[in-house]
């Protein structure tokens, strides 16, 4: 068994040992930036998680074969070593491939260059056949090199011997260890590109990402939509879609004091227009946020865009569509091209906080936020450990505003500054303590984050920073399926609350106009004063050029589109219309939800 096990150890470790160097030399090629021996050892910590995931995945046959061995006579060597060498191929591939085509990408390897192997002409264009020589040569090298290393590592062969229970139950055992390391552990998140992310820098972002990870990754993501979503040939879609998001950066009305106050903004986990006394909730449930409204600028048709937190933020901070079975934020090449309101604010000199009580890990936020001009990310593990699991997703809302209320008083005073907070306890499992409505978990959760978002403000209040301090407060995205019963063919399905709140806001007021979530990023952006030509979907609600308001939205398996005229829902798997309502014999509504699908997975396709 010793032997065995010994082996496993070694082969594991020497793909560790090969993977940390070769980060270490890509960002050594692809920089003339002098980094730090700090910036080294950060990336090479950093990125062992998901060069641990790489590792076991490559050890799992060779484990798989020491298991047999225990009760069957193996050659091992014999076995394995034509493994060793497809393992050493694709090792010495991806990263001299990896750190080849970085200078051209500008990211990291992944499913991208499948799309040009139908066309080698066209990719190898740009270098010189010099070039593909030498990468050619130390790609034989390198391969020559790792197969002979594994060969002097795996013994000739395997004998049963005694104790073959110990040894099955030992080898089982570190399969599982090795499982964890793929997986990434126990946390709510599995392993992604955007976890091993840690610095606002992206190359030392991209330098710590394992390229056999990321290109593996983005193949679970790789699926092409051209044919389903091709509904209109070009001109016809043209002539659907480029009037709707003709919008400027001119306002007719002036929301604010000022055009640089301090800004935060709340992101309620789910919170929908149901739950708020002021937008006709059907019971008291979230009355702090309802009173409030009185005193901000509350826009009462908003919708939201997508279904999930991980769309929902990207509708929101980028002003970009989400997608019903895509989530950008999922893929680090399409979000890192993204604008976002945290970049715009970024170059108008305000400093950029994102503040969560959950795993910023999940779904490549990490990747996304950093990517999107946040340069401070505070998460779970920045809390107390034991507030970390105050609740299935992490940290509940009391102790997350209360800690957010402290960062706030430590903000600089030399610049403006922008926090998002990003709340999570109305979510399920629904545990909350609080019980303020016994009757209904659901509500009574939504209860719970209002009470200490309540709570916030009026602490915030009573600070000198409130005179200058603009609060946007808007949900992620509409609670699934509540009031029981509701469908996304539920035309108040997915209407959100969007308030303006704080010193900073002119007077308080109601805006009727109907809007999405993917509008934040224009109308904000205007009312500062800052540009909005990147925010190609996202449209100045308060531009005089906004003529035709309506909403958009997608969810797994469908599409809906509201405006002055109506309500219409598409199925996308059945290819039926859902509702119509009121009837629409041209089904207008629906072409042009239609043309924006079409269009938006174009330019997404095209990142």
């Amino acid at each position: 068994m010793k032997q065995r096990l010994l082996f496993i150890l070694r082969y594991y470790v020497t793909l560790l040992a090969l993977f940390v160097p070769a980060k270490l030399l890509f960002m050594a090629v692809n920089s003339d930036k002098g980094y730090t021996l700090t910036d080294y050892l950060n990336v090479a910590w950093q990125g062992l998680q998901l060069d641990v995931a790489i590792a076991g995945y490559l050890t799992a046959l060779p484990l798989l074969l020491c298991i047999v061995s225990i009760f069957v006579k193996l050659p091992i060597r014999k076995i394995v070593q034509p493994y060793n060498v497809i393992a050493a191929i694709a090792i010495a591939l991806a990263f001299i491939a990896d750190a080849s085509l970085y200078p051209f990408w500008g990211f990291k390897l992944d499913s991208t260059f499948l799309l040009y192997i139908d066309s080698p002409e066209n990719a190898f264009a740009s270098v010189s056949i010099g070039y593909l020589l030498i990468r050619f040569a130390m790609t034989v090298a390198a391969v020559t090199l790792v197969s002979l290393l594994f060969y002097r590592i795996t013994p000739e062969k395997f004998i049963p011997g005694k104790g073959k229970i110990a040894a099955t139950v030992t080898h089982i055992f570190i399969g599982g260890l090795i499982f964890l390391g793929i997986r990434g552990g126990l946390s709510e998140s599995t392993n992604n590109v955007g976890r091993v992310y840690f610095s606002d820098e992206q190359f030392l972002n991209h330098s710590a990402v394992n390229p056999i990870f990321s290109f593996l990754y983005s193949l679970g993501k790789m699926q092409d939509y051209s044919e389903a979503y091709n509904y209109f040939d070009e001109a016809e879609r043209s002539a659907l879609f480029d009037s709707l998001y003709a919008t400027d950066s001119q306002i007719t009305d002036t929301l604010l004091n000022n055009t640089r106050p301090n800004i935060m903004t709340i992101i309620f986990e789910g919170m929908s227009a149901v739950f708020v006394d002021a937008m006709g909730g059907a019971r008291p449930v979230a009355t702090n946020f309802s009173a409030l409204c009185d005193e901000g600028v509350l826009f009462t048709n908003c919708y939201a865009n997508s279904f999930r937190t991980d769309r929902g933020l990207v509708c929101l901070l980028s002003g970009y569509p989400s997608f019903p079975q895509i989530s950008v934020m999922k893929s680090p090449v399409k979000s890192q091209s993204l604008p976002a309101i945290a970049g715009s604010l970024a170059a108008a000199g305000y400093d950029n906080t994102f503040f969560y009580g959950g795993d910023i890990n999940f779904t490549n936020m990490k990747s996304y936020l950093f990517s999107g001009g946040y340069n401070k990310l505070y998460a779970d593990s920045d809390f107390p450990l034991a507030a970390q699991k105050t609740h299935r997703w992490g940290v509940n809302d009391h102790i997350l505003f209360d800690s957010l209320y402290n960062l706030v008083g430590r903000q600089p005073q030399e610049k403006p500054w922008h926090i998002t907070c990003l709340t999570l306890s109305s979510h399920e499992p629904w545990t909350v303590p609080h019980n303020s409505i016994p009757d209904d978990e659901i509500a009574n959760a939504f209860a719970y984050t209002d009470s200490c978002f309540g709570q916030f403000i009026d602490k915030i209040k009573q600070s000198p920073l409130w005179e200058n301090l603009l609060i946007v407060c808007v949900p992620d995205h509409a609670v699934v399926r509540y009031p029981r019963g509701t469908e996304q063919t539920d035309r108040s399905r997915n209407r959100i609350p969007l308030l303006l709140l704080g010193g900073a806001v002119k007077k308080p007021g109601q805006i009727e106009t109907i809007c999405n979530q993917t509008d934040i990023a224009a109308t904000l952006l205007a009312q500062l004063q800052l540009p909005t030509d990147e925010y190609r979907f996202s449209r100045n609600v308060l531009s005089p050029s906004y003529k035709y308001p309506f909403a958009y939205h997608s969810y797994n398996n469908g599409i809906s589109f509201i405006d002055s005229t109506g309500f219409s829902v598409l199925d996308l798997d059945s290819k039926s219309i859902l509702k119509e309502e009121p009837a629409d014999n041209d089904h207008k509504r629906l072409n042009r939800a239609k043309a924006i699908l079409q269009s938006t997975y174009n330019d997404y396709k095209g990142r």
